[in-house]
């Protein structure tokens, strides 16, 4: 891939994104055109190719880029302290939504990457799919079980309820605009049925994490994944916590400063801290692992 596509500005390497995600969702690897997605991109084959080669480098671009970004997500937005089988699937869920506010098809494109057959495809997939599963597997091992009529049926609990998100987005997708917000709405309803199904004592609250603490944080991210970044000062911007408030954010500003002046004075590297953007995932992903370790 030519580095240049980073140059270009944000509304449009998300616009040639979201064409390919579109494009392969819909058609897999092998039917799917790259003349149809340069006119959904807007753009000139030519330029397609000037930035990836070939179908096989955009293609291989799109399953590093989702993995990375669903990965970041997932590992922001499942808190630690959450144990509870379905308010961890509720926060699965919503970090899928709020994935879908910038790349509507992302989510089901990864959900694709599994029955690829395609040999060029599963070349560019590599090890997409085992990287992204390890992250899912650490949020599973976190999953107290204990509230289940039977608790040792958790993995086929899982499953059905995976089964049912699949289900749920493969019929609204059919839709041309779906909206994520009243998609989330809805899906909330049926895992508060499932759950209710599942556990040893019925609730009448619905099965959510804060609504406003969701929301706060959403809009946050978005506004700072709009602007003109490279692919991993965005994604690093999707790790970034909520600022509380503007007194912290102007403190918190001022001691980075401090560090990076103490560093560059003593001719060392910026103390701490991951680097690229393969560290944070392997960061945050050990954050998982380790709170489901302790239990």
């Amino acid at each position: 891939m030519n580095s240049k596509f980073f140059d270009v500005k944000k509304d449009k390497q998300d616009k040639i994104i979201n064409a390919a995600l579109h494009v392969f969702t819909l058609k897999g690897y092998r039917d799917a055109s790259t003349d149809v997605i340069v006119k959904e991109a807007g753009i000139s084959k030519g330029l397609l190719f000037h930035y990836f080669s070939s179908k096989q480098g955009l293609y291989d671009f799109i399953c590093d880029y989702s993995t990375k970004y669903m990965t970041l997500e997932l590992t922001r937005t499942v808190k630690k302290s959450e144990k509870d089988v379905f308010g961890l699937m509720a926060q699965i869920s919503q970090a899928r939504v709020r994935v879908m506010k910038n790349y509507p098809f992302m989510p089901r494109f990864l959900k694709s990457l599994k029955n690829e057959d395609d040999p060029e495809a599963a070349e560019a997939i590599g090890t997409a799919v085992e990287d992204l599963e390890r992250t899912y597997r650490n949020i599973y091992d976190k999953m107290d079980s204990s509230r289940l009529i039977n608790p040792e049926e958790l993995p086929k609990v899982i499953d059905i309820v995976e089964w049912v998100c699949d289900g749920f987005l493969n019929e609204r997708f059919k839709k041309d605009d779906p909206q994520p917000d009243e998609l989330y709405e809805q899906y909330s309803f049926y895992l508060t049925m499932i759950r209710d199904h599942f556990y040893a004592s019925e609730s009448n609250e619905e099965v959510s994490i804060a609504r406003e603490d969701f929301y706060e944080r959403n809009e946050t991210v978005m506004k700072e994944m709009r602007m003109n970044m490279t692919f991993e000062e965005r994604l690093m911007a999707g790790r970034k916590p909520l600022v509380e408030s503007e007194e912290e954010e102007t403190e918190e500003a001022e001691e980075e400063a401090k560090a990076d002046d103490d560093a560059e004075d003593e001719g060392d590297e910026k103390p701490d801290g991951p680097e690229t953007i393969d560290d944070i995932i392997k960061e945050a992903e050990k954050n998982i692992s380790d709170s489901a370790g302790k239990d």
